[in-house]
């Protein structure tokens, strides 16, 4: 997978990613089914949600596939300490989006940083 794709893939490549992560965190922290009424739940799908609204506010306008992958684990850092880096990192490097990956480039990368 070449991270600079045609204009019509890539919002199906950047949906696969984010379906990725939220496997990885409902499958790591559950499934609330009161997510919309109890949003401090720790629960995989409201860790998800947080970190996608705090992922937009922090990107920039028509951000690349890096920096909006930087945005989410910002995120995580900002609300979560930092909690949930790993589980994101190896869900964006699963897709060629790794620490290594440079946009507009064709490189992308399946590594993640040390620690994870």
């Amino acid at each position: 997978m070449e991270l600079t794709v045609g204009s019509e893939a890539i919002g199906e490549v950047w949906a696969n990613i984010l379906h990725n992560v939220y496997a990885k965190l409902v499958g790591s922290h559950g499934f609330a089914s009161d997510a919309f009424t109890n949003p401090n739940s720790s629960a995989g799908n409201v860790v998800f949600l947080r970190l996608f609204y705090d992922a937009l506010l922090l990107q920039p306008c028509n951000p690349t596939m890096v920096q909006a992958r930087a945005a989410w684990i910002q995120a995580d850092a900002s609300r979560y300490k930092g909690k949930h880096k790993c589980t994101l990192w190896k869900a964006f490097a699963s897709r060629g989006l790794g620490s290594g990956a440079v946009s507009g480039t064709y490189k992308d990368s399946t590594t993640v940083p040390s620690g994870c």
